[in-house]
């Protein structure tokens, strides 16, 4: 592998940045893998109190530099200042979390269980799984790449961690690596606890996912990126776990009593989870089911509260070049009387026209690709003529993140509990009379469902439940030696 350079791009200014990055070799790569087999017997004799500690000096990094974080997150990523305080807000706040989490005395309790069975002594302990291979997220530079939730979860189980940094932020993730080494080096941790890969493309993370000292990876993005690294996981001579986060369209279903009143503020609200950061989150709501007879007024104002919502840029010139690719084939399929899309701007014709298409549940059934993630600010609007066609349609779903429901039991009686079972098949998070976007890091939250919207339905990517991915148990029997 040759040793390349290459520049992110400022998706705002529709220009290169001008910091270049130099890609690592096959050759480093390994000897970090290295280091971090290494490093993982090392960090197996840290007490929690330390990696308490470890967590918390890296906070306390990352805060000490939040400008120089903040000035390379918007140049890369195209996302506003207000996006980056949530996200680094939220990065932080996790780290904090873990932090506390585990020095708690239940978490510390439950990591060693003794019993005697049978006049035998057996002790089980919970260990760290191995190096973990993390990948970065391209629409969180933050809070799903470095140090985010896969990182955190994963150091505080007692793991070494090796970050391949997403290309489109690596600058970023750069400066947040370094924040990390530092904290590292400060509280002598071994080295390769943390390790980070430079890389343009795919290589490197697919050469290390299938080295053999790597136990698991921690993955964050399509459903075509998540199924590759699941096939390198599963072709292996040791196959290993793969947990990722994939493709979710977050169907959200609007039952009649919930467009009898203050629909303005629905539609409002239904703008805002669709376009905001121009689409670019896993929990963005891209389906919405109502009734036929909904008022053509309503439809309507939607339209035009989507198309006039601030323009912004994506990520990317390759993932607008997806989006448009999807759209158009909306376009081509459905024709204008049922596609719609807003106008493009001169001052920002690199930025994403946004689009809506309005349809009928039959559609769904002969277009099956209908269910598939498009990444970007549209949504697709399916209409029900009756209960059992809507319940017959979300059936045909694959697996999602979550599912809304706009009802009142009081209201809409026996459907609203059908309605509620489905959801709880389909999804590892139902939300009523709300919209997905927004995932609440805590103990209670389930970020992850049925596949393709996650590889492995009895994990959560969020919140401290989600430590339990890069963790297996060890019975010891009889260990009087």
């Amino acid at each position: 592998m040759s040793r390349r350079d290459f520049c992110t791009f400022n998706p705002k200014e529709n220009t290169f940045n001008t910091e270049r990055y130099t890609c690592h070799s096959i050759e480093e790569a390994n000897q970090m893998i290295s280091g971090a087999s290494a490093a993982y017997h090392l960090l197996a004799d840290k007490t929690n109190r330390e990696i308490h500690d470890l967590l918390l000096l890296i906070k306390q990094n990352l805060i000490s530099i939040k400008e120089d974080v903040a000035s390379m997150y918007c140049k890369e990523s195209g996302l506003t200042r207000e996006r980056f305080e949530s996200e680094f807000g939220r990065t932080i706040f996790q780290l904090e979390l873990f932090s506390k989490y585990i020095i708690e005395a239940e978490y510390i309790y439950n990591l060693n269980r003794e019993q005697i069975v049978n006049k035998k002594r057996l002790e089980k302990r919970v260990i760290g799984i191995g190096p973990v291979l993390i990948l970065g997220a391209s629409n969180f530079p933050l809070a799903y790449s470095t140090i985010g939730g896969d990182s955190v979860a994963a150091l505080a189980s007692k793991n070494p961690i090796i970050v391949k940094a997403h290309p489109f932020h690596v600058g970023t993730s750069y400066i947040v690596a370094n924040a990390i080494r530092e904290a590292i080096t400060k509280l002598d941790f071994p080295k390769n606890t943390f390790s980070h890969v430079i890389d343009d493309g795919h290589e490197l993370a697919a050469h290390i996912a299938k080295h053999p000292d790597i136990k698991s990876i921690g993955f964050t993005g399509s459903q075509k990126g998540g199924e590759a690294f699941l096939k390198i996981a599963n072709s292996r001579r040791s196959p290993i776990p793969v947990f990722a986060e994939m493709g979710s369209s977050n169907p959200v279903v609007l039952l009649a009593s919930s467009l009898k009143e203050e629909t303005e503020i629905l539609i409002e609200k239904i703008t805002n989870s669709v376009c905001k950061d121009s689409g670019q989150f896993c929990t963005k709501p891209g389906l919405f089911f109502i009734p036929t007879n909904i008022s053509n007024d309503f439809i309507e104002q939607l339209k035009d509260s989507i198309f006039a919502f601030e323009e912004q840029p994506m990520l990317h010139p390759s993932i607008k070049e997806e989006f448009e690719k999807k759209t158009s084939f909306l376009n081509e399929t459905f024709g204008r009387k049922s596609f719609f899309q807003s106008k493009q701007s001169n001052t920002y014709s690199h930025f994403p026209k946004k689009s809506m298409l309005y349809t009928t549940c039959v559609s769904f059934s002969t277009y099956p690709f209908l269910q598939e993630e498009i990444f970007g600010p549209h949504t697709t609007i399916l209409s029900y003529s009756n209960h059992k066609e809507l319940i017959q349609t979300l059936n045909e779903l694959d697996g999602q993140l979550t599912f809304s429901i706009f009802g009142a039991k009081e209201k809409d009686g026996t459907i609203l509990d059908k309605l509620i079972s489905v959801a709880t098949n389909k999804a590892g998070r139902i939300i009523f009379n709300d919209l997905p976007t927004g995932v609440e890091v805590g103990a209670s939250m389930q970020h992850g469902g049925p596949y393709p919207a996650s590889s492995d339905s009895r994990f959560t990517a969020v919140g401290t439940d989600s430590i339990a991915r890069f963790q297996r148990s060890v019975t010891f029997q009889d260990l009087r030696i």
